[in-house]
């Protein structure tokens, strides 16, 4: 198979690749290290046809949650990989695809449920000269036994990218620092709209009120909960999320009682006079 290099001196084009994984949803197995689960990925590519750029995003809805924690985050992110709180990537596909013509390469690691949901969009980069990877965990095949509408030739299961076996020098000396082109950021949360200046002020921001405070918010949204009633609000949990849930609930009140003064009828409205009705009371 030809390298880079190899590629590059006869002249032809080398593709780029984007790599988007849900570690929430597919977490790095117990007893493996971050940087060969990552060669193991690279390897995956690598079987279809050699890359130039690639491009790779670990997103998550509980990333200081994950199996290893910081400490495999802190390795994740040491390779160039972005790091990404968010619950949905819709358009960071979107966003690299404009910035990354075809041919070009797609490879999406998540559950097979939320691949699902994505299938439309897959199909039309497919369709649109994108070459589509995917990888989910066998064991969510094996029960949801709805399909794709239409089969993607490139997919596999998570679990089989640690099935088989790799020669021991190349597991850990032939990892590639990534480029970070997938999205604008290394560190950003979609829930609070943030972008954080380096990997410890990320981590920080997870673990902060007011991170708690927007996914509360994002949740009652969702659900349409009634920001006003008391027992809808996690109270009770800290001195800081209570002052920002008693705001919340104070502001969304007020709003309530503006808006019931701005109906037709009711609250105070001045009396409208002509002017030669002023000027008769002069």
């Amino acid at each position: 198979m030809a390298t880079q290099q190899q590629q590059q001196h006869r002249g032809e084009e080398v593709e780029k690749a984007l790599v988007i994984w849900n570690i929430s949803n597919c977490p790095i197995p117990d007893g493996h290290d971050p940087f060969m689960v990552v060669d193991r990925i690279q390897t995956a590519l690598g079987l279809v046809r050699p890359y130039g750029e690639i491009s790779m995003t670990a997103v998550g809805n509980n990333l200081t949650q994950i199996p290893g924690g910081e400490d495999f985050m802190r390795k994740l992110s040491s390779l160039g990989i972005s790091l990404k709180h968010t619950y949905n990537y819709h358009m960071d596909l979107h966003r690299w695809a404009c910035r990354n013509p075809p041919p070009a390469t797609m490879m999406l690691i998540d559950d097979y449920e939320q691949l699902g949901s994505l299938a439309p969009a897959l199909y039309d980069f497919k369709d649109g000269g994108y070459r589509i990877l995917i990888a989910y965990p066998q064991r969510q095949r094996l029960h949801l036994a709805k399909p794709f509408p239409r089969p993607f030739t490139n997919q596999g299961y998570w679990d089989d990218l640690f099935s088989y076996q790799l020669d021991a020098a190349t597991t850990t000396t032939t990892t590639r620092i990534l480029v970070n082109k997938c999205n604008d950021h290394r560190w950003s949360c979609s829930v609070c709209f943030l972008a954080a200046p380096s990997f410890d002020d990320f981590t920080t921001h997870l673990k902060s009120v007011k991170h708690e405070f927007s996914e509360w918010s994002r949740h009652a949204s969702k659900y349409a909960l009634d920001r006003t009633t008391r027992s809808n609000l996690p109270f009770g949990r800290s001195q800081e999320l209570d002052l920002l849930l008693s705001q919340e609930m104070l502001r969304c009140q007020e709003e309530i009682r503006w808006h019931k003064c701005r109906q037709p009828g009711r609250g105070f409205r001045p009396k409208y006079r002509s002017n030669s009705q002023s000027k008769e009371h002069i």
